[in-house]
Order: structure tokens, then C-alpha cells, then sequence
């Protein structure tokens, strides 16, 4: 075994965190499925994995792919390549910003730095050699993409144009509709090495070849960029073409990503420590606020619940980004209080829905962020409505939303979206209305009400008369304190069933989520949020303790080390269709399966009530370390231990078994628990 492992923590055959946690090293590039590092700015990015690079993109993952994105890992085609290096016998390290590549071949020694510009739509990738021979040694290395320039290969590789020029190859896609001015370019900055760049169909490279003699050492860079004025690409190169300069950028990236996710807490479990220094806030940050993308998922898109849950985590490190999501979100919203499901910043383009919990998250998260910061300012913002675009009978509609010319205060909007989410009662339960699905997308067909959605309303308004008074909205304040006391009255009333609460009603008056059911007798969320919102009543503290003590007893599996959504998973048994959720097999995903985002709240609903110990097991349980850190552990998990997994398999047959990894709001959701409750020893 190499030395080096040795020394790393959490090792289990293919990999292990460094001293200080800060890197993950990969020693065995054979890991059970790819092993991924994302690394963007908030216009261009890419990622790379252990089996090679997946793509690179700009300015949306989705629309506008430089190189093709593969997310069959079986079959895996990376979207660049390179020969000679990162291609055989190759060690990785990960860290926040970059990636390291070792290799060694025939006695040379081969070091690849990659690392996307904090600046610069760039992806620099930096080539070091060095010949222990004791003879002189002729090394070439060549980088190569398979363009795609567009969403899909199929669709717009016949209208890509090329040209070299000024050793840079040039590519376009004029027949894109939203992209024909972004020019992509590849150059290599390599002096006094002989270096060249050629295209053809099949072919778009870039090589350096070089004699070393023993003892020698030398580096160029490879560079993939791209940009919508042609002159850029001359300055880039003027602007990097030295050693001197690469190492600036390299040190500059690092320093730039330290200071946003490098955290000094002082945890007393060494795997949530690892977690919360860093891990947590660079996947939240570069992968779902920056580059939206992933290996399972190219998304693209700002989802409205998404983003804003994820600058929940930034309130007290990066204040000024929570504060832009809060006015870009306020400014998606429709006249009568609803907003877009989830849209495209570039176009405008997106997605009109019945769903039921977005537009909360924009006074939820605006609560937050000035209880906690004082910035008031924020909610004097003004922003614009969009324009109105009817669903016309249609349970979705996907149009091009513009603003329009009227305008209010966030803290208008914020009040809007409640103030629509208070007309949708169902006035026989006190109720709140489902829509088509609330925070669980896949409850699209019940078209009932929302237990859920109830709890989580009486946590926004709780949080948002403290708004209220600070803008002398005192007759609302009271509204609101009514409204909780109502919602109270009305979840007493209809929704506790033996131990704990129900999730929902279906149109016709069936429960869901009780033991009359034969699936999802119990759901998590549901039992999580009735102690988010209740806590502070002590006529319904026995009823908060017993539904936890039901999650426990059927949702938490200490022996897989994972908490459920849902028990029992969806199997076709009922009368009533949920939705969509139904789709998926028992076990996977939001049936049945943990789905971390809910696994955190039923942590936090712990911290909630002081019982810090049992809220800390939560943590450490669905610490992705915790499922990797033997090879007995990490080829049941199979996926990355250094980020969140969206959720984890109970399912008979891949017991264990990580998700959907990076693209989650889990990591932003964990980190804020953390901090809330952990840090500094807050208990």
C-alpha cells in the first residue's frame, strides 16, 4: 500500500481525507462508480471525476455544453481527454477549487493541475514534468474535447464552426438561438516547448512535445475558455503566457475559495469537523449556486425553493449573496403571489406550476437572513413582477416570463407570497391546499391538502411578524398571530392519528400517512416540522416527543445508518395514485429511501427541543464519511464520501447504496444545522 495512506483519515482502499481534511486523495482511481470534483466561477465551469473529465460548460450546464456530458458510469465517455497524462496509473486530489492528477510513466514523472479562474471563463490545466531518467526522454501530451456547443451532441455538432488562429482553435455555433455569440476556444500557453493545435471532424486538440534530458523539469498549461468577444482570447493568452502568472491564478483560486468555505468551527466528532470546515459550503456554493450541475444531473436552471434554501447556509459567511438571491427571487414572482417553479436566468424562460411551497421559501429565508444579519435595507428593495401568463386548464406551463412595469418592496413580495398562500384553505380542515406537490414534488396527483405545508406556513408566519413590527405592520403581526393559533387548532383537530402526524388529504378526504394506510403509514416530515412549529407549546409537548419517539421507531435505520422518508414505501397497494413518486422503486429515492434534505430536519426538529444528543446521532448517521470510511463501507455506499448524497438507498436489494450526489440542497441544509446548534458548542 502506498505510503501516503498511511497517513490519511477515513481511509478505505481508494481514498481518504489529508490532515486537514481540507483534500481528498484518490489512490485507487477504480472506485465503485465515478468519484467527482466540480469546479466553477458563476459562468463557466466543469467537472472532472476518477474516471476522467465529464464536460465543461458556460454560462448554463444545460444550455450551452462546451464538451459532451456523460452520466453513464458504466459505459463512462468522458467529454475531454488527454494522452499522456490522466489516461492510465494515475493518482487524483481533490481539493476546494482544483484538482490535482499524479502519474508516472517510464521514469517521468507526470503532475496535472486543473482549477476554473475565479475571473476568467477560463479552465486552466497545468501540466508539470520532470525526468528522473539518466537519460533524456521525449514526452508529448495532448488535450482534446468533444465539442458539443449547444444542450445535446446529436443536435448541434453539424453546426459547429472552427478556425485556428494565433495557435488557438476557435469554435462557434451560430445556429443557437440563445448562444451564437459565445465563442469557444482552446489554446495551450507553452514557451519554448513545441506546441501546435489542429481540428477536423472527428478531432479538436491541442499538444505539446518536449525533450527533457535528466534531471529536467518543465510545465505549460492548457487552456479551454470562452467568451463572447473575440479579442478576449488574445488577452488571455498575453495575460497567462508565463510560469509566474499560472502559479498567481493557482494561488488566487485557492485563497478565493478558502476564504468562502474554510470555516474555523470546532466540532467534537472528527468526521462532522471535516464536513463543516469546508466540504459542506464548496458543494452548496460551486455546485448549486455556481454551476447547477452535477454528474447525475445537468441542470442549468435557478430553482426558486432551491437557491434561496441554499443561501440559507451563507447568512453569516457570504451575507451579500443571500441578500442578491433574496432580490433575484422576489423579482421571479406573479401579481397574485405566485411564482416560477424554476427558470433560466439567461432567457428568461421557465416554469409556471400549482406547486405549493415556493413562493414560502422567499418570506422564510428573507426572515432569516435579517434576524440574523439586521440588514433591513433589504426590504426596501424594489423589484419587478412578471408578466401574467394564465396555465389556461394546464397543471404546468413552460413559456418566456419578461417583467413588467410594476413594481414592489421584497418585503412586499414576501408578504404577497404569504398573504396567496393563506387564500389557498381548505375551510372544513383548516388545511393548507397541495397543489400539485409540495416540498415533495412527487406528491403530484393527491390535489388535496398539505399537512406539511401547514406546519411549515405557521413557522413563516412566526418568523415574519418579527418583519412586520420592524415595518409598524402591527395589524398584520396580529393577523398572523391568529392565523398560528388557527393552524394549531385545525392540525389538533384533524391530523393526529394514535402517535403522530399525518402528511396529507387526498381530493376525496383519504388520509395519507396514517395506520390505515398500507403505504406511507409514517412520513418524516410531517413529525420534524410539527416540532419546528410547535415547540413552544406546552399543551402539545407529549404529542412532540411521541412522534418523534414513531420517526425514530420507523424511519431511522441504525443499521444501514440512514433515516427514511417514508415508511412503508409506495407499492402500487393503494386505492388512491400520490403522484409520481410512485414511479420509483420501493425503497429508492423519495420512496422509502432517506432523502437527506428531510434526514437534517428531523435533526434539527431534535436540536429544536434540546435533545442535542439525539440530533447529533442524526448528523453523524448521515455523514457520507460515516458509509465510506472502510472499502467494506464505501462499496456498499459506492458514491463519493466528501459531499452530501440527496439520498441513500433502503431498497432490499442495494441496501445502503448512495444516490444522487452534489446536486442537492442536503449539503447547504446540513451546514446550517451545524452551525445553528454545533458550533462553538452551542448547546
Amino acid at each position: 500500500m502506498d505510503k501516503e495512506a498511511l497517513n490519511l483519515k477515513a481511509f478505505n482502499m481508494y481514498g481518504g481525507f489529508n490532515e486537514s481534511g481540507d483534500e481528498y486523495h484518490i489512490l485507487n482511481t477504480k472506485t465503485p462508480v465515478p468519484w467527482c470534483n466540480v469546479m466553477a466561477n458563476e459562468h463557466f465551469g466543469t467537472i472532472v471525476s476518477s474516471y476522467g473529465t465529464v464536460y465543461s460548460y458556460y454560462k448554463n450546464s444545460q444550455g450551452f455544453k462546451i464538451s459532451n456530458w456523460c452520466n453513464d458510469w458504466i459505459s463512462f465517455t468522458p467529454g475531454e481527454v488527454f494522452e499522456g497524462i490522466y489516461d492510465a496509473n494515475y493518482n487524483l486530489a481533490y481539493g476546494f477549487g482544483y484538482t490535482k492528477v499524479f502519474q508516472e510513466d517510464d521514469g517521468i514523472k507526470k503532475d496535472l493541475e486543473i482549477f476554473i479562474s475565479s475571473y476568467e471563463n477560463i479552465k486552466l490545466q497545468r501540466v508539470k514534468l520532470y525526468n528522473t531518467n539518466k537519460e533524456a526522454k521525449k514526452v508529448k501530451i495532448t488535450y482534446a474535447i468533444d465539442p458539443v456547443m449547444g444542450v445535446v451532441k446529436d443536435v448541434n455538432r453539424n453546426y459547429i464552426l472552427c478556425k485556428e488562429i494565433d495557435n488557438a482553435i476557435e469554435l462557434k455555433n451560430p445556429y443557437s438561438l440563445e448562444f451564437s455569440n459565445c465563442i469557444t476556444y482552446i489554446t495551450v500557453l507553452a514557451k519554448s516547448h513545441e506546441c501546435s493545435v489542429w481540428y477536423n471532424e472527428d478531432e479538436y486538440k491541442a499538444s505539446v512535445e518536449v525533450e527533457l534530458a535528466p534531471q529536467e523539469e518543465c510545465e505549460f498549461t492548457f487552456v479551454l475558455g470562452c467568451t463572447e468577444k473575440a479579442e478576449d482570447i488574445k488577452r488571455v493568452q498575453d495575460s497567462f503566457d508565463s510560469v509566474e502568472a499560472i502559479q498567481n491564478e493557482y494561488l488566487n483560486t485557492i485563497n478565493y475559495w478558502r476564504k468562502l468555505v474554510v470555516k474555523n468551527m470546532k466540532l467534537e466528532d472528527e468526521y462532522l469537523n471535516i464536513m463543516a470546515n469546508g466540504w459542506l459550503l464548496y458543494q452548496t456554493i460551486v455546485c448549486r449556486l455556481f454551476a447547477r450541475s452535477g454528474f447525475y444531473q445537468s441542470g442549468g436552471a435557478m430553482g426558486y425553493r432551491d437557491q434561496l434554501q441554499d443561501t440559507l447556509a451563507l447568512i453569516s459567511t457570504w451575507p451579500e449573496k443571500t441578500r442578491q438571491q433574496l432580490i433575484l427571487n422576489s423579482s421571479k414572482q406573479f401579481e397574485q403571489g405566485d411564482v416560477l417553479h424554476w427558470w433560466h436566468e439567461h432567457s428568461g424562460a421557465g416554469i409556471r406550476t400549482y406547486f405549493s411551497d415556493d413562493y414560502l421559501w422567499l418570506p422564510y429565508v428573507l426572515s432569516e437572513y435579517v434576524t440574523r444579519t439586521g440588514d433591513i435595507s433589504v426590504l426596501d428593495e424594489k423589484t419587478p413582477y412578471i408578466e401574467d401568463k394564465p396555465m389556461n386548464g394546464k397543471r404546468e406551463v413552460y413559456d418566456t416570463y419578461r417583467s413588467i412595469e410594476k413594481y414592489d418592496t421584497v418585503y412586499e413580495h414576501a408578504k404577497k407570497a404569504i398573504n396567496y398562500g393563506l387564500s389557498r384553505i381548505n375551510e372544513e380542515t383548516g388545511i393548507l391546499k397541495i397543489g400539485d406537490g409540495d416540498w415533495n414534488d412527487g406528491f403530484s396527483n393527491i390535489r388535496g391538502e398539505s399537512v406539511w405545508l401547514t406546519f411549515f406556513m405557521m413557522n413563516v408566519l412566526e418568523k415574519f411578524i418579527y418583519l412586520a413590527n420592524l415595518k409598524f405592520d402591527y395589524a398584520l403581526a396580529e393577523r398572523y398571530k391568529e392565523k398560528i393559533n388557527e393552524f394549531k387548532n385545525s392540525i389538533l383537530e384533524n391530523t393526529w392519528d394514535t402517535d403522530h402526524f399525518v402528511r396529507a388529504f387526498f381530493e376525496d378526504g383519504t388520509i395519507l400517512g396514517s395506520y390505515a394506510n398500507k403505504e406511507c403509514k409514517v412520513d418524516l416530515i410531517s413529525q420534524a416540522w410539527a416540532v419546528i412549529s410547535m415547540k413552544g407549546y406546552e399543551d402539545v409537548k407529549e404529542k412532540l416527543i411521541k412522534c418523534l419517539e414513531t420517526a425514530d421507531k420507523y424511519l431511522v435505520d441504525r443499521k444501514l445508518g440512514i433515516v427514511k422518508l417514508l415508511y412503508p414505501a409506495f407499492n402500487n397497494n393503494e386505492k388512491n395514485n400520490p403522484g409520481y413518486i410512485r414511479a420509483y422503486v420501493p425503497g429508492i429515492r423519495e420512496n422509502g429511501g432517506q432523502y437527506t434534505h428531510a434526514s437534517v430536519w428531523l435533526a434539527k426538529a431534535y436540536f429544536e427541543i434540546n435533545d442535542y444528543k439525539k440530533g447529533e446521532e442524526i448528523l453523524k448517521m448521515i455523514n457520507p464519511i460515516s458509509h465510506s470510511d472502510t472499502k467494506e463501507k464505501a462499496d456498499v455506499y459506492m458514491v463519493e464520501p466528501y459531499v452530501i448524497a440527496a439520498d441513500i438507498y433502503s431498497n432490499e436489494e442495494h441496501p445502503g447504496r448512495g444516490g444522487w450526489t452534489w446536486y442537492t440542497g442536503s449539503s447547504g441544509w446540513m451546514y446550517k444545522v451545524i452551525e445553528d446548534y454545533l458550533a462553538d458548542n452551542k448547546k
